[in-house]
């Protein structure tokens, strides 16, 4: 067939440049780098950020987009990105003025941000060591852990008042930042543990409980007997002196009763099933407590509330409604004589939020 000799536009073929692919790379490179530059007199510094980036996919050895780059990052704050960007410049031109002129005043806070990461990840590595560790253990003793939503609501415009929301959701699975830990030998474990009273609607924190531990040992030390000359009880709110040790029992809450592969309800314990989960779930409790910094917090919410949006989703296409709850966690009275690792090895036991959980009743009091 003829070749055309002109385009649609009436313009001849041969007058119409033709480009190597090398040469239209460094053109898009220009090209982004002024939008850039544009953006720096505006003072739209997210804008030459972004910019300044996506000129360097098309050439990494465009200066100004580099340097213009390292400018967004000093203006935006990101002191350990900028000190990056300055790099990679004086690698392209290490005689650069400018860029020696920008490093000289950006020196310390870049060095200061570069440590406190590399602070960041060693912390974070005896974290995942912590928890790989806490997963064996929980593995090789038959303990099972479980988790609930990080998160009440699943977006800001929800009816409920987000601190109201999530005193409701988490009134006793609260999430301490503490894990299971070895305080003794190599095989002596000891867990955060929260003591429950709700007939008088109050709690106490054990941080160490250890599972050799007798659970009759430590109601003894929080409600001990009373001497033949003690009339009254040590604890303020025990108006009726009725919390002495031989006379409370002690419950644990029975959770994820479903049949394996059934929908669980989202406000319900689910199991963590593997230590990737695990480490997932207990980075996100730290990140949504402000541990690292409010933009992982707004990451890990947005990830919850994703994971409790699905749950939902799921439930009501089953279930219909939310509303329509399985029946109340059932309970098992513990014997205040066995240990607390006997316990945790119960087939019936979850363990949420890395935190054992028990509830004390006395014995004659009408909530029991």
């Amino acid at each position: 067939p003829d070749v055309p000799t002109v385009d649609n536009e009436g313009t001849r073929m041969e007058d119409i440049p033709i480009y190597s692919e090398s040469e239209l790379d460094e053109l898009k490179s220009n090209i982004l780098s002024n939008a850039a530059m544009a953006h720096m007199q505006l003072k739209n510094w997210g804008y030459v950020r972004d910019d300044s980036k996506k000129s360097l996919i098309f050439n990494n050895k465009n200066i100004k987009a580099w340097y213009r780059l390292a400018k967004a990052q000093q203006m935006l704050q990101n002191w350990e990105e900028a000190g990056d960007a300055i790099d990679s410049g004086l690698a392209c031109d290490n005689e650069n003025k400018d860029f020696k002129k920008l490093q000289t005043l950006l020196e310390k806070k870049i060095r200061r941000a570069r440590l406190d990461r590399q602070k960041r990840e060693r912390a974070r590595a005896e974290r995942v060591s912590r928890v790989k560790g806490v997963w064996k253990h929980c593995k090789d003793a038959g303990i099972t852990l479980g988790r609930v939503p990080l998160v009440a609501t699943v977006d800001d415009d929800d009816e409920e008042g987000d601190e109201e929301a999530e005193a409701r959701w988490h009134h006793h699975h609260p999430h301490s930042g503490v894990l299971p830990q070895v305080t003794g030998g190599v095989d002596d474990w000891s867990w955060p543990c929260m003591f429950l009273y709700p007939s008088h609607s109050q709690s106490d924190f054990i941080k160490n409980f250890s599972e050799s531990e007798m659970i009759a040992m430590r109601m003894a030390e929080s409600f001990p007997e009373l001497e033949s000359y003690e009339k009254e009880t040590a604890i303020p709110w025990d108006y009726n002196n009725e919390f002495i040790c031989s006379k409370l029992a002690v419950y644990f809450e029975v959770h994820c009763t479903e049949e394996e592969g059934q929908i669980t309800h989202p406000e319900y314990v689910q199991k963590l099933k593997d230590q990737g989960s695990t480490m997932k779930f207990y980075e996100s409790s730290r990140a949504l407590k402000g541990d690292e910094g409010e933009t992982m917090a707004t990451v890990a919410r947005c990830t919850e509330r994703k994971l409790l949006h699905k749950q939902r989703k799921a439930w009501k296409k089953k279930h219909k409604s939310l509303w329509s709850k399985p029946d109340p966690c059932p309970v098992v009275r513990v014997h205040p004589g066995v240990s607390l690792s006997q316990v945790l090895t119960d087939t019936r036991m979850v363990v949420p939020n890395f935190m054992v959980t028990f509830m004390l009743f006395p014995e004659d009091h009408p909530a029991h």
